[in-house]
């Protein structure tokens, strides 16, 4: 056994008590697909803006608090790294290539749509230069929001992708929680470029998907309800009391308790949660477009006030059914295309299936 397995994978598996990685977790699709859906949600207003103000009837905590699930995202990433990176045959560049089939082909396809719906209708953003949208598509750091703005999330994404894969190969998993908690601690003493903080202000949110991963193999007896139970309280709590504090332990808790779904293929509602998993990437990039649509097409005379939930539930239905035709007629083509490339460059197998958690 070597250094570099004693620095991180080893002290995974002893922490975790796990015997292998799993590759397909339906809890964590089903996570995947309620963070997902949140944010769905929490932009919805933008569908029921043309109305009079006060006249329709949103979920109170999803209308303020939707946001929330953009850094759910964030700590199921942590897991789903740790999941990947634990592997004995983790190799970072070929992690890399698999992540930027993942990311890039959808990305670029909806900054498109949105740039061809922004020229149509909505008026160009403030910063609308060619030079400004295509830096925008590599998804590297903007001072505030990108051209597309739903792609901020994903600059931090690509950027915790970036750090596993040039830590884990040599202090381990345990050496980049070390580097996300120094992250997160300097970002509070010290003031830091706005590059770094904008990065550093996210990593307790990935890093508590990296201790609900450690700590796997002792939850589990825990269940669902109460993990969830628990992240619900912690999020009261952020949102009315001790602030930053109870965040990221909320998180975990939150994630402890879908991990632990089991899942029954014989419950409708856990087969169509584990689909919207795999189609939740297609969610959180169209249903901006599908929204923003709706907002221009919605011109007076109105619909009657009635109608707003109708259209607000409508045009998540439309993100749904969308973002499904997606994930099975286009990111897993190119998911599928990427593992074939990579595969031409491997001398041991690679998982060839596009549900698989990377």
């Amino acid at each position: 056994m070597n250094r570099h397995d004693l620095d991180g994978r080893s002290f995974v598996w002893l922490a975790c008590g796990l015997a292998e990685p799993q590759n397909k977790l339906p809890g964590l699709q089903i996570a995947r697909a309620a963070a997902a859906l949140g944010i769905a949600y929490f932009h919805s207003w933008h569908v029921t803006m043309p109305f009079l103000p006060g006249t329709s009837y949103p979920i109170p905590f999803l209308k303020e608090y939707g946001w929330i699930a953009v850094n759910f995202f964030f700590s199921i990433s942590g897991f789903v790294i740790c999941l990947v990176a634990a592997k004995p045959n983790f190799r970072p560049l070929q992690f890399l290539v698999r992540r930027v089939f993942r990311l890039y082909p959808l990305w670029i396809v909806t900054s498109l749509l949105f740039l061809g719906l922004s020229v149509i209708a909505l008026g160009m953003p403030t910063r609308s230069s060619p030079a400004f949208f295509t830096y925008c598509l590599t998804l590297l750091p903007t001072e505030g929001f990108p051209f597309y703005d739903v792609g901020w999330s994903l600059q931090h994404e690509l950027a915790f992708y970036a750090l596993a894969a040039l830590l884990v190969p040599n202090v381990g998993l345990f050496g980049l929680s070390v580097f996300l908690c120094a992250g997160a601690i300097a970002d509070q003493v010290l003031t830091l470029p706005w590059f770094l903080h904008q990065y550093a202000s996210y990593y307790p949110n990935f890093l508590a998907g990296i201790v609900a991963f450690a700590a796997n193999g002792y939850t589990k007896r825990f269940g669902v309800w109460l993990p969830v139970a628990v992240g619900i309280g912690l999020l009261a709590l952020f949102t009315q009391t001790i602030g930053q504090l109870a965040f990221p332990f909320a998180l975990f808790f939150l994630l402890v308790g879908f991990i632990n779904i089991e899942f029954d293929e014989r419950l409708l509602a856990e087969r169509l949660g584990v689909l919207l998993g795999d189609a939740s990437y297609s969610i959180y990039l169209l249903h901006p477009l599908v929204f923003y649509t709706v907002y221009w097409r919605l011109q007076p005379p109105l619909p009657p006030v009635w109608s707003q939930e109708i259209l607000r539930f409508g045009s998540i239905t439309v993100v749904c059914l969308l973002s499904i035709a997606s994930w099975k007629l286009f990111e897993s083509p190119t998911i599928r295309f990427g593992n074939a490339l990579i595969g031409r460059f491997k001398r041991s197998g690679i998982e060839a299936s596009p549900r698989a958690v990377e």
